[in-house]
């Protein structure tokens, strides 16, 4: 599909499937997106996703995963399965904002309860610090691993770069798959390494809360105006107006609406590693 030529229309007709496949999780229909294993058991998983990457690790575990984003937006809080789990990326060695708010205000039940984490570069302490913040709030998690899948952070990742390496995500998945089916119970302690590069990270500096604005600019010359940013968008800042697209709030800093610019007019003030680059998973 060639995105430069992507008319409105025909951008919104793209996304239809699944923008259709949220809006039915929003409304409680969850029945229909309940999935049973091998051993006959009922299986929820939940994800949040800005290129693919944890929305493919996502359907390793169900055909039919529900969209954080869009289970916030519903009414209801409080879902019940024999295995509940959620398929998060790393950012910053914890959880994304929405992902933290989604733990906070719902109640998950289950027996067995799993959460699988994407990053690309360095897991640092994410596990730890997503597994102390979940039980905070009365998430008790039987099991959490790490994905190493393409790094999309684009202030210091090249993505043609990224997508030349080999992270070896299908064996990494098929591993989590199996632990998963067989209900494994393991939460990994904190390496050396990991403690090393928590303390690099450590040394940089906090960029967030930020708002879109300060954060995004899109060039209005290159915008075709297909709206594809007003659906990837989890905090619903961006719109369409007479003048263009228009963005205004906090910033979830997952830059979806950069990848999925087919137009690439959508780019981060503060300077890119490179912008003619983009990753959505394939």
């Amino acid at each position: 599909m060639d995105y430069k030529k992507l008319t409105r229309r025909e951008a919104l007709k793209y996304l239809g499937t699944t923008v259709a496949g949220m809006t039915l999780a929003s409304t409680g229909a969850l029945s229909m997106f309940t999935s049973c294993t091998e051993k006959g058991k009922k299986r929820i998983v939940f994800y949040f996703t800005a290129t693919g990457n944890s929305l493919y690790a996502a359907k390793k575990f169900s055909e039919t995963p529900l969209s954080i984003p869009q289970i916030l937006k519903g009414k209801n809080r409080v879902f019940e399965a024999d295995e509940i789990g959620i398929v998060f990326p790393d950012y910053r060695a914890f959880a994304p904002l929405i992902v933290q708010k989604f733990i906070q205000e719902v109640t998950l039940k289950a027996s067995y309860l799993f959460s699988v984490i994407t990053f690309g570069n360095y897991d640092c302490n994410v596990i730890e610090s997503w597994n102390q913040f979940a039980i905070e709030h009365g998430v008790h998690f039987n099991y959490i691993t790490t994905i190493k899948m393409v790094d999309n952070y684009l202030p210091v990742f090249d993505m043609d770069e990224q997508l030349k390496m080999d992270k070896q995500e299908e064996s990494q998945l098929e591993q989590a798959v199996a632990d998963v089916l067989e209900e494994k119970n393991h939460i990994p302690s904190l390496t050396e390494e990991r403690q090393q590069c928590l303390r690099v990270l450590q040394r940089v500096p906090e960029l967030f809360p930020i708002s879109s604005e300060l954060l995004l600019e899109v060039n209005k010359s290159s915008c075709n105006g297909c709206g594809i940013c007003t659906k990837v968008c989890p905090r619903k800042n961006f719109s369409l107006t007479d003048k263009g697209v228009e963005h205004t709030g906090d910033c979830e800093f997952c830059l979806a609406c950069i990848q999925n610019c087919p137009q690439k007019a959508i780019v981060l003030k503060r300077g890119e590693r490179n912008k003619e680059a983009r990753y959505r998973h394939p």
